[in-house]
């Protein structure tokens, strides 16, 4: 039977910026936080802590000991960038925010000619891979994973602009720049995946509490394109994912997923998926039936609205959703005015009127 206190039935996620971090805690984002066994374990356990006291209120968090572990990536972020960084994109670390990828703009002549990233003989994976080793080594064991960003994602940060030209005038092009991100993004997955057993904490903390072993794939800059286009030129490479992937979940956190739900149901076996705040919830509802919906709320209008606006918009988001073991709740990336307590109070007090609704094991 499902516990109504418990944060895995109508989980609440709440997902603080970088420059939350630093500026309130001293976590900073340098190369090391991600690179550096020492480091990791550092931060890794002083994040832990602050959230467990910080949110020890509303009941989310809570460890019952808060040791150090053998985390592998920054799993209270939100940062996609080491599949853009392994194809040799420059990424720029800082101390208050997450890493920044630009753009690597290859030519025409690289894109005819890219291939998927040999992780062994890549400096950035190696970096990577000594770390875990290190922590392996010293634990026995690692946990956590790390961010891998998504097949569009990615693919923008290779190309540049030119990619949504080429979208149109030289598909192939297109095509075989999103096949070589699509394979090393299986390599990478089952890489971490071997060693960790999840992939996508990193990618939504809601994952934590719905469906550790779940695969989610970061498809925010999809609303760049048109449906048709979606169907037409990167469905495929969904389909590749899932039947790789299992269970698969899809990250949309633009405020448009009901216009692209009739493509995403035709991906196979997704169980999760992640609702842009903005979205219409009902009809996203009717078209995806089976999934978990992890509803997204806009950190902005958190920082801004009234508690009593946030509750009611909280309830009805829940509401629209329509079944209660199929939903949950988040707000990813709040930043200092995006937080006070008084609106998470009444996002968490939505949740546990709904929760209290049904009775337990309903």
């Amino acid at each position: 039977m499902t516990k109504l206190d418990s944060n895995t039935f109508v989980p609440i996620t709440f997902v603080f910026h970088p420059d939350w971090w630093y500026k309130n805690h001293g976590v900073t984002f340098k190369q090391d936080f991600f690179f550096d066994p020492d480091t990791r374990l550092e931060a890794d356990l002083e994040m832990r802590k602050v959230l467990d006291d910080y949110l020890e209120e509303f009941g989310l968090e809570q460890e019952e000991e808060i040791e150090p572990r053998p985390s592998v990536g920054g799993v209270h972020l939100a940062a996609g960038y080491i599949i853009s960084q392994m194809f040799g994109c420059n990424v720029k670390y800082s101390k208050g925010r997450a890493p920044q990828v630009h753009p690597r703009k290859i030519s025409d002549e690289e894109a005819d000619n890219i291939t998927p990233v040999e992780l062994e003989n890549n400096p950035v994976f190696n970096r990577l891979d000594k770390m875990v080793r290190k922590l392996k080594d010293r634990f026995g064991y690692v946990v956590g994973d790390i961010n891998w960003g998504g097949v569009l994602n990615v693919a923008l940060d290779i190309r540049g602009s030119k990619l949504l030209l080429d979208l149109n005038r030289n598909p192939d092009r297109a095509n075989r720049i999103f096949d070589a991100v699509t394979t090393t993004i299986i390599d990478f997955l089952s890489y971490i995946k071997e060693n960790t057993g999840t992939t996508s904490i990193s990618v939504n903390r809601a994952v934590k509490f719905v469906k550790p072993e779940l695969n989610l794939h970061s498809n925010c800059s999809v609303t760049m394109i048109s449906p048709d286009t979606y169907k037409d030129m990167l469905l495929e490479y969904d389909e590749r994912l899932s039947r790789n992937f299992q269970p698969y979940g899809i990250h949309h956190d633009g405020d448009d997923l009901h216009v692209y739900a009739d493509n995403y149901a035709k991906v196979p076996n997704v169980s999760f998926y992640d609702v842009g705040w903005g979205s219409d919830i009902e009809v996203c509802r009717e078209k995806l039936p089976e999934a978990f919906f992890n509803l997204r709320y806009d950190p902005k209008k958190m920082g801004q609205a009234s508690p009593e606006e946030v509750k009611s918009d909280v309830s009805k988001m829940l509401r629209q959703s329509g079944d209660p073991h199929k939903t949950g709740f988040c707000c990813i990336n709040m930043m200092d005015g995006d937080a006070p307590k008084e609106n998470l109070s009444a996002a968490v007090e939505a949740v546990r009127e709904y929760r209290n609704r049904f009775s337990e094991g309903s």
